[in-house]
């Protein structure tokens, strides 16, 4: 009988409308409670916010209550606890303006102090007390933490002062260094000193190297990430990442789609999932039940999308008058630079004009300095035509009225690279475009940003120097990106359509076979089972096929692997299929490389793949420059050729039209190239910049070569 009193007293107070609040209240065994109902993106932690009450509160009056409800939970608020507001608020000075709060969220790291985290945000620990009441019982890694974003600067230098009279500098907290990282970046990331650092960390001064463990002195060992402006609450759970799991197949376990997980976990932006590594997996965006899996409860956070920055001084500057300086870094592999003494290098001859005999080739006047030099190194022949391409784009800039001076410089190794960084010219420029090498990169990306030199990446894909460096230019997506987008392209556009993976042996890690396995997983969440089929044609041979074929509709093939006799019995199968039905070939841009396949069998099986590459000879700037090339140099253009113009004359342009930082300008920037589609995106807030734009390249049977348009970095966009 208590039992249904109290049912039958919650189904009043249910029908009778409460003034006093949008929550009902109830009476339980002489107990008052607020019967809240948990909507989507609330969690205890937002709830012990709302209402001013502990988490132990809430956890004793709702037994057995998860730390990320359900939405639609009815939980019980002790009223007894909830804080109430003052009925006469003190009033608030004139001098100090009527500001809505914003908020920060950080999760508290080991080692981490109240004061510490306070000096970082510049605020007081009685302003981090006052958003965090729970914090009067302590501080504990992982917790998270509300940061005040109106603060004044009064309150943020009191914050230092405080920080700098508690915390014991003779203590300090210890970094692993993974491949990628710079002690620039390091310094920076810490608030560190170069002093500091190397005083701390003896072993420097021959070198970082992968693996060291450095000491970072506590009184400016911070949180590695970045505080982001909060914009709404996204509940995430961790995941621990276990063996052959990739984004695709989480994606489709939890609900989600990979550009959210990856918006909740920045760094796999420009790289692949690593087994046994923790990440955040935000909420599904459908109903679909998210307890599938194992995942540990984690506090609210709330991440910012990368790009959602705006721009800022991004007017044209006014450089009628204005000189600028650019370096152009190549492995040109000169006579004599091949083990050199950078102490004994002369800075004149460093400096001297550049002296190459090429057949057929007729250099034109330029500014260009470098080590002199007679024999050409078989080595340098696609670097020399990158060269030849970037003087064309240097006389482009020039009749817009730029006044660049281009220095190109020989860096085949790493001791011409310490050599030319011990120039005084090097600090005066304000462009650098290469090294080449991704290996020899480190040392020229760490001084372009301590110096505030935007530095690009022209040609490698490889390394991950954007990750902590915000002046670094990576023109080229990796190839696990361009994977990635391919899939994505295939779930996206071609959701509809006949899919047949041809199963074959061969390389598991080659790109086809890794783009094979992420459109399978991708398109288990899309595609009707009917529309997606395996097929063993080594095996069952080519006959069996014919029913799986759809006769009207387009069918899909993909072959998973990279050994070329097998792709080429594939293609002439498809190629004797391609008679009767509609056949699409979805691969990667390693497969027109085959040389025993003939390319009119691509066109045949209408080939499709993605690319940061497509020369369109119909368009009429290609036409130009291939006019301009064959004049100046008697010679065809390459795709060094091509890429060097490009990069160059894009460069020079927004230096030229922005002024030297420019970093956040290259969004609202866009210009016609001649092979490539720039859209530099941030993989991290406080990181560098990678092209995400590739060309969806189509071989059609009347042997036409089409862009279909771009993709990645934003949606399909066939008019571009």
């Amino acid at each position: 009988m208590k039992l249904l009193g109290i049912i039958c007293l919650f189904v009043l107070i249910f029908s009778i409308p409460n003034p006093c609040f949008s929550q009902k209240q109830v009476e339980i065994s002489g107990v008052k409670y607020i019967l809240h109902t948990v909507t989507k993106s609330e969690s205890i932690f937002s709830l012990c916010q709302k209402y001013k009450v502990s988490q132990k509160d809430i956890m004793q009056a709702n037994p057995g209550l998860s730390a990320v409800p359900k939405a639609g939970t009815a939980v019980k608020i002790p009223v007894a606890t909830v804080s109430q507001e003052p009925k006469n608020p003190e009033p608030v000075e004139q001098t100090k303006p009527a500001i809505e709060e914003e908020f920060y969220y950080h999760k508290v790291a080991p080692k981490q102090t109240l004061f510490s985290i306070a000096k970082q945000y510049g605020i007081t620990a009685n302003d981090l007390i006052r958003n965090n009441p729970e914090l009067t019982n302590g501080i504990v890694p992982g917790q998270v933490l509300k940061i005040p974003v109106s603060i004044t600067n009064v309150e943020a230098q009191k914050a230092n002062d405080i920080a700098s009279s508690q915390i014991d500098v003779s203590e300090y907290s210890v970094h692993p260094v993974v491949s990628g990282e710079t002690l620039y970046s390091l310094e920076q990331r810490y608030d560190v000193s170069h002093d500091d650092m190397m005083k701390f960390n003896p072993a420097l001064q021959n070198g970082l190297k992968a693996g060291m463990k450095l000491k970072i002195p506590a009184k400016k060992a911070v949180a590695s990430v970045e505080p982001v402006s909060v914009t709404g609450n996204v509940i995430q759970s961790k995941y621990k990442v276990e063996k052959g799991e990739t984004l695709f197949s989480l994606a489709a376990r939890f609900g989600v789609d990979v550009s959210e997980i990856k918006k909740a976990n920045p760094s796999l932006f420009s790289r692949s999932l690593e087994t046994g590594e923790t990440i955040l997996i935000p909420q599904q965006s459908s109903g679909k039940n998210q307890n599938s899996g194992k995942t540990e409860p984690s506090q609210t956070v709330s991440i910012m999308e990368i790009n959602s920055v705006p721009p800022q001084d991004c007017d044209p500057i006014n450089s009628k008058n204005q000189k600028f300086k650019a370096a152009l870094l190549l492995p040109l592999y000169l006579a004599g630079n091949d083990n050199p003494e950078p102490t004994s290098i002369d800075k004149a001859l460093l400096l001297s004009k550049i002296s190459i005999t090429k057949p057929a080739v007729v250099n034109p006047a330029d500014t260009a300095v470098v080590l002199n030099g007679a024999n050409i190194d078989q080595r340098a022949l696609g670097f020399l035509e990158f060269y030849e391409g970037a003087l064309l784009a240097l006389d482009s800039v020039k009749r817009k009225g730029m006044n660049v001076e281009l220095y190109v410089f020989d860096s085949s190794n790493q001791k011409m690279i310490n050599a030319l960084l011990q120039l005084d010219e090097f600090r005066d420029l304000n462009l650098i475009i290469g090294p080449v090498y991704p290996e020899i990169q480190e040392t020229v990306a760490s001084f372009a940003a301590k110096n505030r030199i935007p530095m690009i990446s022209p040609l490698a894909s490889a390394g991950n120097l954007e990750q902590n460096n915000s002046w670094y230019f990576k023109v080229n997506p990796s190839r696990e990106y361009q994977i990635e987008q391919t899939a994505l392209y295939a779930a996206e556009n071609l959701r509809n359509k006949n899919f047949i993976l041809l199963q074959l042996s061969g390389n598991s890690t080659s790109a086809d076979a890794q783009l094979a396995q992420l459109c399978k997983e991708k398109l288990a969440v899309t595609l009707k089972k009917s529309l997606f089929h395996e097929y063993n044609i080594q095996q069952q041979g080519i006959n069996s096929l014919k029913p799986l074929l759809a006769d009207s509709a387009e069918n899909i093939f993909i072959i998973p692997t990279d050994n070329e006799a097998q792709v080429s019995v594939a293609v002439t199968n498809l190629t004797a299929l391609a008679e009767h039905y509609n056949i699409v070939l979805l691969g990667t841009q390693a497969l027109p490389k085959l040389k025993s396949i003939q390319t009119e069998n691509y066109h045949r099986v209408r080939l499709r793949y993605l690319s940061p590459y497509l020369i369109d000879y119909s368009r009429h700037l290609v036409r130009r420059f291939v006019g301009q090339y064959r004049q100046m140099y008697s010679a065809e253009p390459t795709q060094f050729s091509f890429q060097g113009f490009d990069v160059t004359y894009y460069f020079l342009s927004a230096l030229y039209r922005y002024g030297k930082d420019f970093r956040n300008c290259l969004s609202n920037y866009p210009m016609e190239l001649t092979q490539m589609d720039f859209s530099f995106e941030k993989v991290a807030p406080m990181s560098g910049f990678v092209n995400r734009s590739l060309f969806v390249t189509g071989y059609e049977r009347n042997f036409d070569v089409l862009n279909l348009g771009t993709f990645g970095g934003h949606s399909l966009n066939p008019n571009k």
